[in-house]
């Protein structure tokens, strides 16, 4: 017989023992103290019992191993107070982390001098694909003021030479960057320019890739380039010297390896052969001497190389980006020593910080451009003759954005023409600004057998050069088309497929009838490419 107590069967219940309300005790708890329950279970027990059924015997603990205590039930209410304040917290701190960060941004544009790089009316090439971008890095050496300032805004100091002349390209689908030294010797076409101060229309002319700065001001040197290289620079930097030693000795000094001993004193370098961990005066010398080496100022650009990967790897180690002092003083020296091209906004620099958000030190390349003569002789002087055909080759990847040791494809070329005019579809667009210039190489074309289709559109103002895209399946048909506009060029574009698009510069010479010989094109060879090292290399075994 059953008798109540509290309002609930005593443990003489029919219920079994598991049944009971008072938390699986069949003893009960006494009087005054908190009965431990598990409404689920009661819940359910009850329900069965109401329905008939049998209830469900407790599980039993494995042989050998007493059953375990009952798990108080979690402080849920407690723990989800304390992950919503984490929650807040967390969220005040990335807000104020982004505050002081674009206060930092601002801080840093702010240091940053900027001046007119790109010439009024300029003429550059296509830009470059899948996002890639490309920037040109002149180290200049001035022999004026405080030897590398100069005044300041659009004012160039009288004197200042580009001793240093690097294309920066990073590559649009991938974490990396290659950094493409000039000889400053090479000997290159210096284009048509004229005198912001005195408007003097000077002709173009051949000589020395470092004379174009001094005469002709960042706009002159960007086009010099652009017209040896056929590569659109996005973006114009600059530094100089003074600047340039500050850096290295807010990083606390850079590791330079030499192969001989040097005693330079010309460039005030002393050197033993081997390992240095050198400061900003001597890193400036190391970078600066060219005298006592054999290649001079291809030995040079090795040195230059060579140091900036040591600088790549100081930054990006963690005694740097973990350091905030070291690391803000470091952009602050370094921005404070930058001149940079008008159109650099901050979104521009955050840009390039975001793409270089992944970068390690292997992901940063140096190559030189190829080299037939480092010392050849022209009217009297000490030049340097690039090698074209293999410089070509490299430009040519940087135009397509192939990154280095990319299978080499077929180069389109006017001699051993297989597809006929008429089997290659074009469409014509006017690039250079100039009134029914479009139309007028539609028709030509036409004429000499083309199928142009469509309705000749406008594509930009200025561009000079002709330019044929072409998909990765027509470099035959590229090579027809570009032998009937001579001084053309071509450009691999992925996206296109069947037709070939033309777009015409103000330089169009009109269209001419081609021959077809049938005879199936030699695949282009796999010339051998530039030297290519990498910040991560070690600095003694370049």
């Amino acid at each position: 017989m059953t008798t109540p107590r509290d309002g609930h069967p005593d443990r003489g219940s029919a219920l079994p023992p598991h049944l009971d309300p008072r938390g699986g005790d069949p003893r009960g708890a006494r009087r005054g103290e908190p009965r431990r329950t598990s409404v689920p279970r009661v819940t359910e027990a009850y329900r069965e019992a109401a329905r008939g059924a049998t209830p469900r015997p407790p599980a039993r603990p494995p042989a050998g191993r007493a059953p375990l205590p009952p798990r108080p039930p979690a402080p849920r209410r407690r723990w989800a107070r304390v992950l919503s304040w984490v929650a807040l917290t967390m969220s005040v701190l990335i807000l104020g982390l982004a505050g002081v960060g674009y206060v930092l941004l601002q801080h840093y544009d702010g240091n940053i001098d900027r001046i007119k790089a790109f010439g009024d009316g300029r003429k550059a090439p296509p830009a470059a694909p899948k996002n890639a971008k490309n920037i040109l890095l002149v180290g200049s050496d001035s022999r004026e003021g405080d030897n590398g300032r100069g005044t300041g805004g659009s004012d160039l100091t009288s004197g200042q030479r580009s001793d240093t002349i690097i294309l920066a390209h990073f590559y649009g689908k991938s974490d990396k960057a290659l950094m493409v030294s000039f000889p400053r010797d090479s000997y290159v076409e210096i284009p048509a320019w004229t005198d912001p101060k005195t408007g003097v229309t000077h002709k173009s002319r051949h000589g020395r890739i470092n004379s174009a700065l001094p005469v002709g001001g960042p706009a002159l040197l960007i086009a010099t380039v652009e017209k040896l290289t056929g590569i659109r620079v996005d973006n114009y930097v600059q530094v100089d010297f003074v600047g340039f030693k500050s850096m290295v000795d807010k990083l606390g000094g850079v590791d330079v390896c030499l192969s001989k001993d040097v005693d330079d004193e010309k460039a005030k370098l002393k050197l033993s052969a081997g390992r240095h961990h050198v400061d900003g005066e001597t890193a400036l010398a190391f970078v600066r001497a060219r005298k006592s080496f054999a290649a001079g100022d291809l030995d040079r650009i090795k040195h230059q190389q060579q140091l900036l990967g040591s600088m790549v790897n100081k930054v990006l180690s963690a005694g740097t980006l973990l350091n905030p002092l070291k690391l803000n003083g470091f952009l602050n020296v370094a921005t404070s020593s930058l001149q940079v091209d008008e159109t650099m906004s901050i979104g521009t620099m955050k840009d390039i910080a975001l793409r270089a958000r992944g970068f390690d030190s292997g992901g940063v390349l140096f190559a030189t451009v190829p080299v037939a003569d480092s010392n050849a002789r022209i009217g009297g002087a000490s030049v340097v003759k690039l090698d074209d055909s293999a410089a070509e080759v490299m430009f040519a990847a940087l135009r397509r954005d192939e990154a280095p040791g990319t299978p080499p494809k077929d180069k389109p070329a006017v001699s051993n023409l297989i597809v006929k005019p008429a089997k290659i579809r074009v469409r014509v667009y006017n690039g250079s600004g100039v009134s029914g210039l479009a139309r007028r190489a539609f028709n030509e074309l036409a004429e000499v057998g083309f199928a142009t289709t469509g309705t000749p559109t406008n594509r930009g103002t200025g561009a000079s050069e002709t330019v044929i895209y072409y998909g990765p399946s027509k470099a035959d048909s590229a090579r027809t088309l570009q032998a009937a506009i001579p001084g053309s060029k071509v450009v691999e574009d992925p996206s296109l497929q069947r037709t070939l698009e033309v777009v015409v510069g103000s330089e169009y010479p009109g269209a001419k009838a081609v021959t077809v010989t049938g005879t199936p094109s030699p695949r282009a060879s796999a010339s051998p490419g530039p030297k290519i090292r990498t910040a991560k290399d070690d600095i003694c075994s370049a």
